[in-house]
């Protein structure tokens, strides 16, 4: 299974690498050079699990002809180094289902408190989960209607008004 975490906006400092060298972190998970460019993907490495990076030779960190390289490891933290890379369509496709399911969590537990019922019956928290679920159901429904309800106003005021 593939974590999706979130970057941690409070942390604003470029971090070193954990492999040492004069490589560093920016707060986004992308290398830095030592003369302060970032460094440009240079695609990933199924067998080892790890994105490659690099710079342009004009940057003058290295003597190679391509340019110095380095890797990150997502075992190395996978919070800055995650698998999937950030902003792709896979990645905003997956976090947006991840954060709709966050926001129905909070539905169920806070605002229908389906923790604060004191069931010792497993039948009974059954019972109370698929009636939290029913009225999950008929808000969403309700919600619809209203903006149906409201496009149809919209075209009766037009009617009227031509």
């Amino acid at each position: 299974m593939e974590p999706f975490i979130d970057l941690n906006v409070r942390s604003k400092k470029n971090l070193p690498s954990k492999s040492g060298g004069d490589i560093e972190i920016s707060p986004t998970g992308i290398p830095i050079c030592p003369n302060g460019s970032k460094m440009k993907p240079n695609g990933f490495d199924k067998k080892l699990h790890r994105r490659k990076w690099r710079s342009t030779p004009a940057c003058g960190c290295s003597t190679a002809k391509y340019g110095r390289t380095f890797d990150t490891k997502t075992k190395d933290d996978p919070r800055l180094f995650p698998k999937t890379s950030r902003g792709s369509e896979r990645w905003n496709l997956v976090y947006k289902r991840r954060t709709s399911i966050e926001r129905s969590n909070k539905r169920e537990k806070v605002d229908y408190k389906l923790e604060s019922g004191r069931h010792r019956s497993t039948l009974m928290w059954y019972i109370r989960i698929y009636a939290t679920m029913i009225c999950q159901h008929m808000d969403a429904w309700y919600v619809h209607q209203e903006q149906e309800l409201g496009r149809v106003r919209l075209e009766m005021d037009a009617f009227i008004a031509a």
